[in-house]
């Protein structure tokens, strides 16, 4: 990692941010359809959150990662969403995003916990438990979709 830098996300890093997004997460194991516009936007929200948290990990000349989200208050403390976390394909399973995870976790200050939102039983989830991360055992994820009006 001696080439590698991290630093705090900031605006400027959306155009190139969400090129990353699209490559990661359109590739296996997600294989999502995002779009560059579609994943800006999204990133966009994100920043756009009060109290948006977020590092960037600069491989070389190149962004190789990032991890965002937002501070929120509970009734125990300040908690944090990850609601986004990516890491370049040829740095996977080489640290990047063990670092990343350590870098915004120096940079939450109050934050009592983080929570975040993976895929079941995949790669990503088995990262988040070996670093510490177990399911929650009083929630659990609900959706329901709901017809688009003209």
């Amino acid at each position: 990692m001696s080439d590698q830098i991290i630093d705090a996300f900031e605006a400027e890093h959306l155009d190139t941010a969400a090129r990353l997004f699209v490559a990661v997460f359109n590739a296996a194991p997600w294989n999502d359809s995002w779009s560059e516009a579609s994943a800006r936007a999204r990133l966009a929200d994100v920043v756009g959150t009060p109290g948006f948290v977020g590092v960037t990990l600069v491989d070389g000349a190149e962004l190789g990662g990032f991890a965002i989200g937002h501070t929120e208050q509970w009734f125990t403390g300040r908690h944090f969403l990850l609601q986004e976390m990516c890491v370049r394909a040829d740095l996977q399973r080489k640290g990047a995003g063990t670092a990343l995870l350590g870098a915004l976790e120096a940079h939450l200050g109050d934050v009592e916990q983080i929570y975040l939102l993976t895929e079941q039983n995949g790669a990503a989830h088995r990262f988040y438990q070996h670093r510490g991360f177990r399911a929650a055992q009083r929630t659990g994820v609900m959706t329901k979709r709901i017809p688009l009006t003209p």
